[in-house]
Parts: C-alpha cells; sequence; structure tokens
C-alpha cells in the first residue's frame, strides 16, 4: 500500500473523528434549542449516509454531497462552540460569572 493512501486514510479518520467529536460538544450545550444542538449531528449522518451510497453504486451522491456536508458540519460546529464559549466567559446582570 502506497504510503499517499495511508496518510490520506489517516487524514479522513481525523477529519471524521474531529466532527463526532465537535457534534457531540455541541448536542451537550444545554442552553441551545433542540434543533440547534441537533443540526451537525445532522449533518455528519446526512455525510455518512452519502459516502455509504458508493456501496450502492451511485458515486455521484458521495462525490457530490458527503465531503460538503463534513465541512459544514465543522464549521457549524466549532462556530456554535465558539459562541458559547464566548456568551458563557461574559458577565451576567448580577456580576457573576456564568
Amino acid at each position: 500500500m502506497p504510503l499517499t493512501l495511508v496518510v490520506l486514510a489517516l487524514w479522513a479518520l481525523a477529519f471524521l473523528t474531529l466532527n463526532t467529536v465537535v457534534s457531540v460538544r455541541v448536542w451537550r450545550i444545554r442552553r441551545l434549542p433542540r434543533r440547534r444542538r441537533a443540526l451537525p449531528g445532522l449533518l455528519l449522518c446526512a455525510g455518512l449516509a452519502a459516502s455509504l451510497s458508493r456501496a450502492t453504486g451511485t458515486t455521484i451522491a458521495a462525490e457530490t454531497l458527503a465531503f460538503p456536508l463534513y465541512v459544514a458540519t465543522a464549521a457549524i460546529g466549532m462556530f456554535k462552540l465558539r459562541r458559547h464559549r464566548a456568551r458563557s466567559s461574559r458577565l451576567d446582570d448580577s456580576g457573576a460569572l456564568t
């Protein structure tokens, strides 16, 4: 097996792990409504479904949808995590940290 394929497989596994961790962390933010908490996880599941469509022979869906859905999962999840951290580090009305 060429080294390039090994590096590519490791990169894909790391990216999938990042998406999973981000989706779980966003889901654990209780202040968000359920639909906003579930969005990264739903995008991740849609990307996985598009990737798994290669097994049925429909590679066009996988080539067109899978990677953009994974990138959207990471981008939305990281945005929500950063926004939550920024809000929780600000002072609330009583002067205590939230």
